[in-house]
């Protein structure tokens, strides 16, 4: 199992992660309020899942800027953000995305599978050992 070199890297994952699941949350909660507005013909509730779609969409930018710095320790791939490259075999989705699987495993579990290596990696800093002079 591998480690994260350093904890700007830790933060940056978990912050990552957290705002990548909460923006997906907002945005199906905001697309069932505003089925629900449309349902009931009442304009104040689809205007407020209106502005859960805006808020869900400042969450998922904000989102985009915290995992620009998420990599994984070994191939170095963007594990919470696309990079076009082939996934490894044994990659699976979690709601239709790599990306969320990877986002829910290291809120969960403190650990992920790198969806491009496929080598598991832990969310803490590896101990640094100094030698003696």
């Amino acid at each position: 199992m591998h480690k994260l070199t350093s904890s700007r890297s830790v933060i940056a994952l978990r912050l990552g992660s957290l705002t990548l699941i909460l923006s997906a949350l907002l945005f199906a909660a905001a697309i069932g309020v505003i089925g629900y507005g449309f349902y009931t013909n009442d304009p104040g509730i689809t205007l407020k899942g209106l502005y859960g779609v805006i808020l869900s969409l400042g969450v998922f930018i904000a989102s985009k800027i915290l995992t620009y710095s998420a990599y994984c320790p070994l191939c170095r791939g963007p594990v919470l953000r696309g990079s076009g490259a082939r996934r490894h075999r044994t990659a699976k989705r979690s709601f239709f995305s790599y990306r969320l699987r990877v986002a829910r495993d290291i809120i969960l579990t403190n650990t992920f599978v790198c969806p491009y290596c496929g080598e598991r990696t832990h969310c803490v800093v590896k101990p640094r050992y100094r030698t003696p002079r």
